[in-house]
């Protein structure tokens, strides 16, 4: 069952593997417990070849799945879009919206760029600040 979604910059610290806390919790996971949207997926794409390499976007991939931006994530994006409308769309509400829409929790390290879509319902984590265990 699908538990977590991960924000593009979790994903660049995955391909990169540091630091640790981020490496040390996707490691607990299972397969099918964790994903990325695939608004993220873009943005990864974005980067390759120049960031990444295909060989690290295949890895990657080989860890995790993309899951489709459907219907219920784009009307999601429209009711944030309608209760935050000062607030400039972008790929992050796209990608805040489609973790409501599914109900898991967004991995991100930014987490000021998503806290005010808390009050919709948002869940957020950073497994960049998880102090040691």
């Amino acid at each position: 069952m699908l538990k977590y979604m991960l924000d593009t910059n979790i994903c660049i610290y995955l391909i990169r593997e540091k630091p640790p806390s981020v490496i040390e919790k996707f490691a607990t996971l299972r397969k099918g417990e964790i994903a990325i949207s695939a608004v993220t997926w873009g943005e990864l794409c974005c980067g390759l070849n120049t960031k990444n390499s295909q060989a690290q976007m295949d890895a990657l991939l080989a860890k995790l799945e993309p899951v489709a931006y459907d219907n219920d994530a784009a009307y999601a994006f429209g009711m944030l879009s309608q209760r935050f409308p000062d607030r400039r769309s972008s790929f992050d509400r796209m990608i805040a919206a489609h973790a409501i829409s599914l109900g898991v929790t967004l991995v991100t390290n930014n987490t000021a760029d998503f806290d005010l879509y808390q009050d919709a319902g948002l869940r957020l984590e950073n497994w960049v600040t998880v102090p040691d265990a």
